[in-house]
């Protein structure tokens, strides 16, 4: 069930909420670092190398993979 507490702010703290919010995502704005263009296929050779994040992605595509070949098999 859903929380139904009704949250009320005044007009100046919405202003404020908002000048707060603005000022975070400027910040993160801020440590973003530019993407590099890539002139050829080859400079994306090892871009995942020991990386456990595509590790893991990949373990689970080869597991949906396996389940859907099983059940069509």
């Amino acid at each position: 069930m859903r929380d139904s507490t009704v949250i009320i702010m005044t007009l100046e703290q919405l202003e404020e909420r908002v000048h707060d919010l603005e000022r975070q995502v400027a910040e993160l704005r801020g440590k973003l670092r530019p993407l590099r263009s890539l002139s050829s296929v080859e400079e994306t050779f090892g871009m995942f190398a020991a990386d456990p994040d595509f590790d893991e992605i990949v373990r689970l595509g080869r597991e949906y993979r396996d389940q859907v070949n099983a059940e069509d098999g």
